[in-house]
């Protein structure tokens, strides 16, 4: 296991990983990083529109957690139960996946266009740990991977209505053990791996979301 502890605070879930890590993200305090060692999803209020640097500053004070060392998800969504955790050893690597969800503005990409009906603010935030040692190139193709991912099984499970939302973060997180790893597209074990666990760790979240809402 990657993760060495999971805690809700204050309605927020932080990771802590077993080992600081490389990591590649979209979110707020994003872009490539080094000595990773925690992954936070934290709650925003669902008018939320402060400044997120700012309030990703705040979240860490509190929490007494060096910026340089966090990936941090912003949500509205509820949390914890609309967060799962799916970990999977495929294609003979493991990957531990951490994914919040809410589809309260969703969009779909129809004729070249981008189709949103925004409701209130809401994400699906997708945190990908892989026990393997990735450069940056294969960094980017784990990314496009999750995103490819994500608008695949959200389509099969919403019957083309929904491709994902207009607020969704992904990060990819990389251990660094083992051969170095040039690439990370379909035609890798590596590729085939996150694809596997991004796509089984969708299936649980939709689900559990699908039941809240009903």
């Amino acid at each position: 296991m990657m993760i060495r502890q999971v805690k809700v605070v204050n309605g927020d879930i932080v990771l802590v990983l077993n080992n600081a890590v490389d990591s590649l993200s979209s979110t707020v305090d994003g872009g490539l990083r080094h000595g990773v060692r925690y992954i936070i999803h934290h709650h925003v209020p669902s008018d939320f529109n402060a400044d997120p640097m700012l309030e990703v500053r705040r979240i860490h004070e509190a929490l007494s957690i060096k910026s340089n060392e966090t990936v941090t998800f912003l949500t509205a969504t509820e949390l914890p139960r609309n967060h799962v955790i799916n970990e999977e050893n495929t294609h003979g690597l493991r990957v531990t996946v951490s994914l919040t969800i809410g589809l309260s503005n969703p969009y779909r990409i129809e004729d070249g266009n981008v189709i949103s009906l925004l409701r209130k603010p809401s994400t699906v935030n997708i945190a990908v740990i892989i026990d393997a040692n990735l450069t940056q190139p294969a960094l980017v193709d784990a990314v496009a991977l999750i995103a490819e991912t994500k608008h695949e099984t959200l389509s099969e499970l919403t019957n083309g209505e929904i491709h994902g939302t207009t607020s969704d973060a992904i990060a990819i997180l990389s251990s660094g053990n083992g051969e170095l790893r040039p690439y990370a597209g379909l035609a890798t074990d590596v590729g085939k791996a996150i694809s596997h666990a991004v796509y089984n760790a969708l299936i649980k979240a939709y689900e559990i979301n699908q039941y809240k809402n009903h």
